[in-house]
């Protein structure tokens, strides 16, 4: 890697002098450096209502009860907000008296009627106190009247206050108290506050460090720029570069906050005085102890240094994904991959430690694998989470994966500098990674020596393939950013509800997420509102390969498959169920889809039974066979109903859902008309969330009827033998297909996070 650091000095000088560096950076650093400052300022106090009152003098009190208030203390304990009060407590005049007579700044009376006691307040005309200052001197007071009142029946005010307290309960579990060291507001918001720092600085910086990388690899520059180093030279080199950009940017942003907080400081000191709120006091407050460190200077540098890395990290992972693309379409292209990468790696790290209840083997996890360590290691020195021997472990374990990862992208870049396009992007990592042939150089080798008949696809095939590949590829990553957006986001605006309905109810928050409505609104909002829309954005990309069904479907073909549906919904739940028991030991317990069923909320029933027949049969059927039938029937309706029993991330529902999207699939192959399979789905999900409640001992004989009828319709079936699948023409093979429908990264990876999901629910399931 010679001559490296040349590259490096180029690039950034690039960077630096370019239009957008300096105006971001300053812009950026003025609203921090406000930020700070207004932060700062109402932290401590210099700006509230509580500065002194020296108006306020002359106060009269005309007490008509028994009550033997104590004036002295409210006077010492309220000097510094009242430094010239003087309390006279009267009874030789009335109020309205004193108030017009004398020369009282504030009248207060005291007295008792059927309601209780009463305060009221007179404000002279020639007060200069207005209502607001008079309102808050009379809650103030307000505190002794009580002590009074207290006084008069002989308990202490600690007695009383334990009298009228309500009781609350909390629940310990000795073997986890170790595990569970700080559940704390500031070890939540810290980690997460770090997390998000890193995730935008990614997102800031992930798109500059792609067009650096690949940009020049089609330029005049870029003959010239081999001559002073190799491959692995010019992808050191600009990562290191763009690295650099982004930490000039931070150091002049830290150095405007830290003015911010020194102005802030001196002017502060200079109106109230001497003064230990602010920022840096707020914050080691909140520090909980056992970290890495008590000393906040220290504590700042080593979550600084660990976020540094961690960026570095996601430096190089956009540069890897970046070292495909050679033009702004396949830039686009790798740069969502290299997204997807680290939104993946940002939700893990985000929920294993709430799935977990920081578990230490959870927690382990998530630390060694470079990917969540980049974010959770940052948050875990500043929530006090590890030690110091963890942090030097973890630190420079995720040093060593940056330059194992920064060696491989030089051996990607190397094999694809004059390349173009992202075809088998992750294969030929894997070939960087391994140091053997790609699968496409290994099969051009191997082809040499085969004869005409056992050589490899003609043009069209492969064009047919490529384009296979990218649609279910395309379709994969579309359903692995539904299932992440309905329980993420989703999720977190349930999060949001909750809170605001807890709060201006004065319910208990579990009470709200215990709520099957709740349930209900969360799933409405996170799949249909949010999650929907994101995978209907992201099938667009693969609109090249969307296919028009022209087809039909008899009466009596249509009737068999609907009653067929109601014998495959029951036999295969039960199994369902059997199998959930086995596993459990016949603890697990199905109390979503039972609570989903009891038929008490009409918007529940709503959505069983309308708008997930709906949304799913547009998803599932619509969606996914129009843009890939053209290729091979069987596989479209097998990887659709592949894909919508895994959907449901739920052992119980998995296998029946499979197979009713088998049928349902086989009905939209023959008709294209979406509306038949939403009618299919509505009455298995219809007759289940209404009939059931409704009536339970006439759905009992209703499920008879049509299980005696569907397997009547099989038997029929079975003997007429009048389920054809057709021929697209020019499709790919079945064996070519099923491996590019299964095996692409997009279909993986969302298994991957629906069987996770899966395993969660059971794992709940069995506590509850």
């Amino acid at each position: 890697m010679k001559n490296w650091l040349k590259i490096c000095k180029f690039t950034l000088k690039q960077a630096i002098r370019g239009a957008k560096f300096i105006p971001s950076t300053i812009i950026v650093g003025l609203v921090i450096f406000v930020a700070v400052i207004v932060s700062n300022f109402l932290l401590s106090g210099a700006i509230d209502n509580d500065s002194p009152m020296e108006e306020l003098e002359k106060v009269y009190i005309v007490n008509e009860t028994k009550l033997d208030i104590d004036t002295d203390s409210f006077v010492s304990n309220h000097q510094s907000k009242y430094p010239n009060l003087d309390i006279t407590v009267t009874s030789d005049k009335s109020a309205e008296e004193i108030a017009s007579d004398s020369d009282a700044t504030l009248v207060m009376k005291i007295a008792e009627d059927e309601d209780g006691t009463r305060l009221v307040v007179y404000i002279p005309k020639e007060s200069s106190l207005g209502n607001g200052d008079a309102d808050d001197f009379a809650e103030a007071f307000s505190k002794s009247i009580s002590d009074a009142k207290i006084s008069s029946i002989g308990i202490s005010e600690d007695e009383f206050d334990m009298a009228v307290s309500d009781l609350n309960i909390t629940e310990l579990e000795a073997e986890n108290s170790e595990d569970e060291q700080d559940l704390s507001l500031f070890a939540y918001m810290a980690p997460l506050a770090v997390m998000m720092i890193l995730y935008f600085l990614v997102i800031f910086y992930g798109q500059s460090i792609g067009q650096v990388v690949s940009i020049e690899k089609t330029s005049k520059l870029m003959e010239y720029i081999l001559t002073l180093t190799g491959p692995s030279g010019i992808i050191f080199g600009k990562v290191t570069a763009a690295f650099l950009e982004a930490l000039i940017q931070l150091c002049v942003w830290i150095i405007c906050g830290a003015c911010g907080l020194v102005i802030s400081d001196i002017a502060i000191k200079g109106i109230i005085g001497e003064n230990d709120k602010n920022i840096i006091a707020l914050f080691m407050e909140a520090m909980p102890e056992g970290g890495v460190s008590g000393n906040f200077i220290v504590l700042v540098i080593l979550a600084v240094i660990a976020l540094l890395v961690a960026f570095l990290f996601y430096c190089f992972v956009s540069a890897m994904f970046a070292s495909f693309a050679a033009t702004a379409e396949e830039l686009s292209q790798t740069n969502s991959m290299s997204l997807m990468t680290m939104l993946a790696g940002f939700l893990v790290s985000m929920y294993v430690p709430l799935f977990t209840d920081n578990s230490k083997v959870g927690m382990t996890i998530i630390r060694i694998i470079p990917f969540t360590a980049a974010f959770c290691l940052p948050g875990d020195v500043i929530s006090a989470r590890i030690g110091i021997v963890e942090y030097v472990l973890y630190l420079a374990l995720l040093i060593f994966f940056t330059v194992m990862l920064a060696i491989l992208i030089g051996r990607v870049y190397k094999n694809r500098l004059f390349k173009k396009g992202t075809k088998g992007i992750f294969a030929e990592i894997v070939s960087a990674i391994t140091g053997k042939e790609s699968p496409a150089e290994d099969q051009t080798n191997r082809q040499e020596g085969t004869s005409v008949k056992e050589k490899a696809l003609s043009v069209n095939d492969f064009a047919n393939y490529d384009k296979a590949k990218k649609a279910y590829t395309v379709i994969g990553f579309g359903l692995l950013i539904f299932i992440l957006a309905a329980n993420s986001l989703g999720g977190s605006i349930g999060n949001v509800i909750a809170n605001i309905v807890a709060a201006n109810g004065h319910k208990d928050i579990l009470d709200i997420y215990e709520s099957i409505t709740f349930l209900t609104i969360t799933n409405i909002v996170g799949s249909y509102l949010i999650a929907f829309p994101l995978f209907v954005l992201v099938s667009r990309f693969a609109n090249d390969s969307v296919s028009k069904i022209k087809g039909n479907i008899t009466k009596g073909q249509y009737l068999r498959a609907l009653c067929i549906i109601f014998p495959v919904d029951i036999g295969l739940g039960y199994l369902s169920n059997m199998l959930a028991s086995v596993i459990s030991g016949g603890q697990a317990n199905n109390d979503l889809i039972e609570g989903l069923l009891t038929g008490e909320s009409i918007l529940t029933i709503i959505m069983v039974a309308v708008l997930a027949p709906i949304f799913e049969e547009l998803i599932f059927r619509k969606i996914i066979i129009d843009r890939t039938r053209k290729y091979g029937e069987v596989v479209a309706i097998v990887y659709s109903a592949l894909a919508f029993g895994i959907f449901h991330c739920n052992l119980y529902q998995i296998f029946y859902a499979f197979a009713l999207g088998l049928i349902f699939g086989y009905v939209y192959i023959k008709t294209g008309n979406v509306v038949l399979t939403i009618i299919m789905h509505m009455a298995i999900n219809g007759t289940s969330s209404i009939f059931y409640p409704l009536a339970p001992e006439a759905y009992k004989v209703f499920c008879i009827v049509m299980c005696v009828l569907g397997v009547m319709s099989i038997i029929y079936t079975l003997i007429k033998r009048d389920v054809r699948i057709e021929h697209a023409e020019n499709e790919v093979s079945s064996k070519e297909l099923t491996k590019v429908a299964l095996l692409n990264s997009g279909s993986i990876l969302f298994a991957i996070v629906c069987a996770l999901i899966a395993a969660y629910v059971l794992y709940q399931s069995t506590l509850g």
